[in-house]
């Protein structure tokens, strides 16, 4: 790459076109996540990066500083001279209209694009202080979405132990005596269930213990959200023969049949010879399929809500 000034070869507006393109495509060009870039643009010796977050926690926008910069200095890295590009700055703005921007020199770019984020802060011009994550609750079914959820997270990037996210299955026990605790020690905390669990959380509310921190799963359970295709590949890894069909799992699906007991039923009357993977197994390659390939938008939607309820920015 050194030795392709993509400037002349492409000109400038493709290069922040391809730039925008790539920054909205994520995985495909090697990124964690997706950006919902609103323009990428040269000013001042600088290129500028305008997107719209989902999040409003500090700690991970800087998180998609270092992604954003790092990924533009790597890709432009034979450029900048010749460009006479001194800095990189991205700015985002959020849903409460706040906005939060960094500006990073070239040599301080190229130290995040190393991994050194010390030095890369220590040497950029932002307009906010970092706000460090306070500690919060994932309150989750049981052991799938144990599994699943830091698997998921991390696939954006995000390691749950660094921002102080804590899963807790709450189908083990006493859910109102843990809400109760959680709301006198006024820790924050979102509540993730299954769709069986309306009525449950309808009570709730109307004794104080919820408010707009849940989240009910609009298909019924974790399970529910895998295609039956990709369900049956996922399945063959554990049982190479398995003669699981779609029209198995759809029909019994539209019968109102959980994806997790359609599992079990059919071990239990098709394949009687082979062993039930256990739920949690199933969890955690479902959402290392779901890793490699696309989210559902309901998941990235409750994994938002979490690193929100995260920071202590008011």
């Amino acid at each position: 790459m050194d030795d392709v000034n993509l400037f002349n070869k492409f000109g400038e507006k493709q290069v922040l076109t391809i730039l925008k393109q790539a920054l909205k495509g994520g995985k495909k060009f090697g990124l964690d996540k997706t950006f919902n870039v609103i323009d990428v643009t040269i000013k001042n010796n600088a290129i500028l990066v305008y997107y719209k977050s989902d999040i409003n926690n500090r700690f991970a926008i800087y998180n998609d500083f270092a992604s954003i910069i790092g990924f533009i200095h790597s890709f432009l890295v034979g450029d900048f001279g010749r460009q006479k590009i001194y800095n990189i700055g991205i700015h985002s703005k959020f849903e409460d209209e706040s906005e939060l921007y960094i500006l990073s020199p070239i040599d301080s770019a190229k130290a995040i694009a190393e991994g050194n984020a010390i030095y890369w802060l220590k040497n950029s011009i932002v307009n906010e202080q970092l706000t460090y994550p306070i500690d919060s609750y994932l309150l989750v079914e049981g052991e799938s979405e144990m599994e699943a959820f830091p698997i998921l997270f991390r696939s954006i990037n995000i390691e749950i132990e660094q921002y102080k996210i804590k899963l807790i299955p709450f189908s083990k026990q006493n859910l109102r005596t843990m809400l109760a605790v959680l709301n006198i020690k006024k820790e924050p905390f979102l509540l993730v269930c299954d769709k069986d669990k309306e009525k449950e959380i309808t009570d709730l509310k109307r004794e104080g213990l919820l408010d707009s921190n849940y989240h009910i799963l609009e298909k019924g359970e974790f399970e529910d959200y895998i295609d039956s295709q990709s369900l049956i590949n996922i399945l063959k890894t554990f049982t190479p023969d398995i003669g699981l069909s779609t029209d198995y799992i759809e029909s019994n699906r539209l019968r109102g049949l959980g994806t997790s007991k359609i599992i079990a039923k059919f071990y239990h009357q098709e394949s009687i010879n082979n062993q039930n993977p256990t739920k949690p197994e199933i969890a955690r390659e479902i959402a290392q399929y779901w890793s490699q390939n696309e989210i559902p938008s309901e998941f990235t939607a409750i994994m938002n809500k979490i690193l929100n309820i995260t920071s202590n920015k008011n």
